[in-house]
């Protein structure tokens, strides 16, 4: 079937995310830097982020699943990928078959490994795993007996322990989550060390997230795992990161106006009349497409001209509606900024966030694949 286009689109900076990684490869080195790309790049498109990430100082890649590491296999990429979630039983054959890094917080993973290594190579191939040790996030992860048990199992199972990770719980709340974090950071190298007794010595050891590897020099070890530093946010407002570019934006065109009295409500539940006469646009993209449909509630608003407009109703799936004033000139067809820079003002993820309770990684990683992507170079968020 032909491609059809769509008057709403997103479109990736992939200067900024270039920007971005070289920006964060200077603050961290020499540890090596692990580019977060699970989750579709946090809905930037993990292909050529993942390249443009790897030209520009990073050495790893990190995904959550075997499926979006296949897929960056697929695209002829061949640096390191970590996943960061162990695979299901049955996955862990295609794992291995795509020289993906499992992380393994179990000791029966490693008999898992070990079998499906037999199956592909015999005993002609040693298979590199990293133990994902639980520091305090109650996520997953094993504990440290465990992680001595995994080190002692991979010695007859034909695996080698090429790293250990952890991951921080509160690095971003420098104000309430100092002490937990020097303790998850005293645990983990606790670990380290139990494994060193038993002559276990891991090439990589990882626990920075973004918030850790710029706040806390000390988490920094042999890697950093950075995700949405990458594309171009602080973690949050206490961990301040100058100079980061956000990489991507959200736009649409105007699909129909409407001239609506005074007096009237615009979309579900009629939540608030209009208080002048107003022209209200509608524009074709929805809480399906990840837009929060709690936008209008926080007093969202988008760019039109350069200029902050409301939201005008509650969002609905495949469409929103804007209001444009009394004396809008504006005609059908002009472009929308929800998301980026449009005329020297800036509506960010991290705004929506706020606007409606989450986080700016949730934002963007929501922006679904109705959505089309387009990459660009060197106007998105700069």
């Amino acid at each position: 079937m032909e491609a059809l286009s769509r008057s709403a689109w997103a479109e990736i900076d992939l200067d900024s995310i270039a920007h971005n990684a070289r920006a964060v490869s200077r603050l961290v080195g020499p540890s090596e830097l692990c580019a977060v790309v699970k989750a579709n790049s946090y809905g930037h498109e993990a292909e050529l982020v993942a390249k443009t990430a790897l030209d520009n100082g990073a050495s790893w890649l990190a995904v959550a699943t075997v499926e979006e590491g296949v897929e960056l296999r697929d695209a002829r990429i061949s640096t390191p990928i970590l996943l960061l979630i162990e695979p299901e039983r049955q996955n862990v054959e295609a794992a291995l078959k795509s020289d993906l890094t499992i992380s393994v917080d179990r000791p029966e993973l490693v008999w898992e490994v070990a079998a499906a290594r037999e199956r592909i190579w015999g005993d002609q191939r040693e298979v590199k795993i990293q133990i994902h040790v639980d520091t305090g996030m109650y996520r997953a992860g094993c504990n440290l007996e465990e992680a001595i048990e995994i080190a002692k199992l991979a010695r007859s199972a034909g695996c080698s322990i090429q790293g250990l990770w952890s991951h921080l719980a509160v690095a971003d709340n420098l104000r309430d989550g100092r002490s937990f974090t020097f303790e998850q950071l005293r645990r983990f190298e606790a670990t380290r060390l139990a494994l060193a007794a038993v002559g276990c010595y891991p090439e990589i050891c990882h626990i920075a997230n973004s918030a850790g590897a710029t706040a806390y020099p000390a988490s920094r070890y042999d890697m950093v795992r950075v995700g949405i530093e990458i594309y171009g946010y602080q973690p949050s407002l206490q961990v301040p990161f100058p100079g980061l570019r956000p990489a991507f934006s959200l736009k649409a065109r105007i699909t129909h106006l409407r001239n609506v009295k005074a007096g009237e409500a615009v979309s579900y539940g009629r939540k608030r009349t209009l208080a002048s006469d107003s022209v209200i646009a509608t524009i074709p993209i929805g809480y399906a497409d990840g837009v929060p449909r709690s936008l209008f509630d926080g007093g969202g608003e988008v760019l039109v001209r350069g200029e902050r407009r409301p939201v005008a109703g509650v969002i609905t799936m495949d469409q929103m509606m804007v209001d444009l004033g009394s004396d809008s000139q504006i005609p059908v067809g002009e472009e929308v900024t929800l998301i980026g820079r449009q005329d020297g003002e800036f509506v960010g993820a991290d705004e929506w966030a706020e606007k409606t309770g989450t986080i700016a990684y949730e934002i963007l990683a929501r922006i679904g694949p109705r959505i089309p992507r387009i990459f660009i170079r060197g106007s998105a968020g700069s």
